[in-house]
């Protein structure tokens, strides 16, 4: 059997898994207390590079907030932590 995809199918598919990863980071940050973008990808295993676009979107849609900064342990740089809005 063969199995043609469109560049609709892709898209969708594409679509989907985005919210799948979406939903994922904020499970994830319904069970911790201000995570980086990196202890996130840490803790889904998704792509940090991923993680970065969905934190942006679950932000503009105001399901998130930048709660504080801090240090990261690993690059010394400032980073955002974010928490779910209650």
């Amino acid at each position: 059997m063969t199995v043609v995809t469109t560049s609709l199918m892709a898209f969708y598919a594409t679509e989907e898994k985005r919210a799948t990863q979406a939903e994922t980071i904020l499970c994830t940050l319904l069970a911790n207390d201000g995570l980086s973008s990196m202890e996130i990808s840490e803790a889904t295993r998704i792509p940090r590079t991923s993680v970065t676009g969905r934190l942006k979107k679950l932000e503009d849609e105001g399901r998130i907030y930048k709660a504080f900064t801090k240090k990261d342990p690993v690059t010394k740089m400032t980073v955002h932590c974010y928490k779910v809005v209650q």
